[in-house]
């Protein structure tokens, strides 16, 4: 059991962390309800990889990078279709396609409704490694990336008109940001995980004001809202991902606090 303990830590930690910082550009796009949108597609994945007998792990990942990647099509100017018009509608297939695959499933289905909420038993060494490996490559890319990314967060057609590489570096963060959210989702859950990648960019920028104690700041409220939330849930017997929630949401409230009361005094 102590093992199995501290490997749950530091997949809580990994995880956090690593959706806390996508949540920085996530939000910062203003496009968090891709998290929504991304998880159900991971979760229709899943679904259908269970009736195919493949791996479930691939059948996330395939399903979440194309639905992530198919937004990179809506170009600003040049389309009619605003980017949250299409992830609402994205999420609408993804949805019935999840629901469809239940509905598919003979016998038992307590395995795949585990994925609407998390579960501490669905963490293996092989996903702990996974969900590391994906976090690693995630901050090279936003390393490499850095200048193109600033852009991004402010305007993509700014971006666009001032010759950034606008539609390839777009295209692979929403590629990147569907294998995390892949990967983490049979931890945090379906239903949880928008929150894991909203909350803590959230309470972010709301007490920081610098790019980069944004970034550290979030990654840093997004690994305590994992750690809390798995210890909680772990010690009380309670649902993974209703805890991180939870906590996530508490740390957001204690920053809107703080910055209410910081700018009263001042």
């Amino acid at each position: 059991m102590d093992s199995f303990f501290y490997l749950v830590m530091f997949a809580g930690v990994v995880a956090g962390a690593s959706t806390g910082l996508l949540g920085v550009y996530i939000v910062g796009m203003r496009m968090p309800f891709i998290g929504v949108c991304i998880s159900h597609s991971a979760m229709a994945g899943t679904i259908y990889s269970i009736l195919l007998g493949v791996n479930p792990v691939w059948g996330a990942a395939v399903f979440s990078a194309f639905s992530s990647m198919s937004l990179a099509a809506i170009r600003p100017g040049r389309s009619r279709l605003d980017t949250n018009v299409a992830l609402a509608i994205l999420f609408n297939l993804m949805l019935g396609l999840a629901f469809l695959g239940i509905g598919l499933i003979q016998g038992s289905r307590s395995e795949v409704l585990g994925l609407l909420w998390g579960s501490l038993l669905f963490v293996r060494m092989s996903s702990v490694v996974t969900i590391t490996i994906l976090g690693l490559v995630f901050i090279v890319f936003a390393i490499l990336f850095n200048k193109e990314l600033k852009v991004l967060l402010f305007s993509r057609t700014i971006a666009s008109a001032t010759g950034v590489h606008e539609s390839f570096v777009y295209c692979l963060f929403l590629a990147l940001c569907g294998l995390i959210l892949a990967v983490n989702l049979p931890l945090v859950g379906g239903l949880m995980i928008f929150s894991l990648i909203t909350c803590p960019a959230a309470a972010a920028y709301q007490i920081c004001t610098g790019y980069r104690s944004v970034i550290f700041a979030a990654t840093i409220f997004g690994a305590i809202s994992a750690l809390v939330g798995f210890l909680v849930s772990f010690y009380l017997n309670l649902p993974t991902g209703a805890c991180i929630v939870i906590v996530s949401a508490l740390i957001f409230a204690a920053s809107a606090i703080y910055r209410l009361l910081r700018h009263k005094r001042d």
